[in-house]
């Protein structure tokens, strides 16, 4: 925090409450509201924690639906090297070998792509209208139904179907989940609870790829129905969860809604946390930061996304999903085909593709605890360094030995980068579009992003089949597709230093201010912020100061007669 306040003079000194108390008193209260989150910024995780341990159990067990998305992904891209379910929707190829031929791999794997473009556009709507209870308990009723398709498929016709319907409710996931984590914590807190999002992926991964493992030598039907039945088992106690827990305050306050937020804030701490003066510092800021967003999101629409400031938000928000899909970490979603295609048996490739997912959550729980220090900056810049580098390296290796003598290099490579992916942008992403996003138009700006993160999804299930695949109608480019993605990389880390800002123990307000502002994003980490520069906490402020400032008192009688007079 010292950073912030020794370069104070680049925006001139920061207008004092009391120039502002004559006309709104609550402005004293917003100052203390800031000073209260910069003092938790410094706190020890364990005293923070304990502060506010009621969000962190809602938070990370509603994130917990995204296991289950993190499952159906990891099932989707591995069950093409599954034995049982090629011997039950596969056909044979010209050697006789059952296959699914490449078109049909990648068609299923975007069909579940463009189910979750349909469910994120519906939530960018539900949430902000309804709010992320509502949405979640409904989500996961309809979740519930749409496995049975699934479940009860016959043929690569029917995958495809259940694949595209099972998307929505995973599009709306996506988003709820990260917005929700976003809202119901401080900013101190942020940080390790966004990233948590990314651990439940991880975690339906790897739940996926040790499911599938267990079941690679079932050859009967059941060795394909039982990984997706699994997804059921956690249907109930999210459903119960999603109930009971509380409404995002956020949500509250833009809905006018303040004593239910103060309700939810009141249920989100330990019951002796906030009294009756915090409780109005809290508001008052949430209030204020609200009034802020709506110079350039009133309607707090799809089309407030790229008005103003909001446009570079959304930019940002936008080109750091796509760094997470585009990276080269895509690859190990895919490693039994691609190991299986260099010469490894089904058994061997499902056994290094469980080292793969492994690394999961181990790894982003070193992220989580490297949050509160590390900032996010920092971590995707180093991330994408440290993944390009193994890309480059892995290409290295496809073009100087064998297919059969690069297996085992490239499988311990994909742990090497499924690892730095963890630890860096995996979780990052989260908390950066999370922080990024402005928060009336929170939902509708992870969503784009995450609609342009899905798209990049599809392009990336079309070409890396392809890519990686060593059949007839495939491209056969084996590990030498690390020198694709390393060149991507290079793109990624010039577009990081130049635009990424630094949303580190920053509040919502003092974000809304550098955008404003249009700091640079290398500057954002040190550049003082005066959340009351472009608007007051009350709009009758605006009217009060207006009156107060540019009326002049009428002229006395007697003046007004000699003026008549002349």
């Amino acid at each position: 925090m010292a950073a912030r306040d020794d370069n104070k003079a680049e925006l001139g000194p920061r207008p004092s409450a009391t120039n502002y108390a004559v006309y709104n008193p609550q402005v004293e209260l917003i100052e203390a509201a800031i000073a209260t989150g910069e003092e938790e910024t410094q706190l020890p995780r364990k005293e923070l924690f304990r502060r506010y341990w009621p969000a962190a159990v809602y938070s990370m067990l509603l994130s917990m639906a995204l296991i289950m998305e993190g499952m159906d992904v990891g099932l989707i891209n591995n069950f093409f090297a599954h034995p049982a379910y090629l011997r039950r929707f596969g056909w044979p190829d010209a050697n006789g070998k059952q296959h699914i031929s490449t078109q049909w791999q990648g068609a299923i794997g975007a069909g579940n792509n463009i189910g979750s473009i349909f469910g994120l556009l519906l939530n960018g709507y539900l949430q902000s209208r309804f709010g992320s209870k509502k949405v979640y308990v409904g989500t996961m009723v309809l979740m519930a139904g749409c496995i049975f398709i699934l479940f009860f498929a016959v043929n690569v016709e029917m995958l495809l179907a259940g694949n595209i319907i099972c998307g929505i409710p995973w599009g709306i996931f996506q988003t709820l989940t990260t917005a929700y984590a976003a809202e119901i914590c401080p900013p101190a807190m942020r940080g390790y609870l966004t990233a948590w999002v990314s651990m439940c992926w991880g975690a339906g991964s790897f739940l996926a790829t040790g499911v599938l493992r267990s079941s690679v030598n079932n050859l009967s039907d059941a060795g394909w129905r039982i990984p997706y039945a699994v997804q059921w088992v956690w249907i109930p106690p999210l459903f119960i969860v999603g109930c009971v827990a509380p409404e995002s305050p956020w949500y509250l306050v833009r809905r006018g809604r303040i004593e239910d937020a103060e309700k939810s804030l009141r249920r989100l701490a330990r019951k002796d946390h906030y009294t009756e003066q915090s409780m109005a510092e809290t508001l008052a800021l949430m209030k204020h930061t609200n009034e802020m967003e709506k110079i350039e999101a009133a309607g707090a629409s799809y089309k407030d996304c790229f008005h103003g400031t909001n446009l570079r938000r959304t930019a940002v928000v936008c080109m750091a999903w796509v760094i997470q899909m585009f990276n080269g970490q895509s690859i190990t979603q895919y490693a039994a085909i691609m190991l299986t295609s260099i010469g490894m048996d089904a058994t061997m490739a499902f056994n290094y593709n469980m080292a793969i997912q492994s690394v999961n959550i181990v790894a982003t729980g070193t992220a989580i605890v490297l949050m509160g220090k590390i900032g996010r900056r920092t971590f995707y810049l180093f991330g994408t360094i440290g993944i390009g580098f193994f890309m480059l390296i892995t290409g290295i290796v496809g073009f100087a030995t064998t297919r059969s003598q690069s297996a085992i290099p490239t499988a311990v490579f994909l742990i090497i980068v499924q690892c730095i992916f963890k630890i860096s942008l995996g979780p990052t992403t989260y908390v950066v579009v999370a922080e990024i996003a402005a928060s009336r138009v929170r939902a509708q700006t992870i969503v784009l992003g995450r609609a342009i993160y899905v798209c990049c999804g599809i392009i990336t299930q079309q070409i890396n089949p392809r890519m990686l695949n060593a059949t007839s109608d495939a491209w056969n480019w084996g590990a030498k597709t690390g020198m694709f993605y390393f060149g991507l990389c290079f793109l990624w880390v010039v577009w990081i230093w130049f635009f990424l800002p630094e949303t580190k123990e920053r509040s919502f307000a003092e974000i809304d201010y550098l955008f404003q502002k249009k700091i640079d994003a290398r500057k954002f980490a040190t550049t003082p912020a005066d959340i009351f520069e472009f608007t007051p906490p009350d709009p009758t402020a605006a009217k009060i100061l207006d009156v107060e400032h540019t009326e002049t008192p009428a002229p006395a009688p007697e003046i007004q007669e000699d003026r008549r007079a002349k």
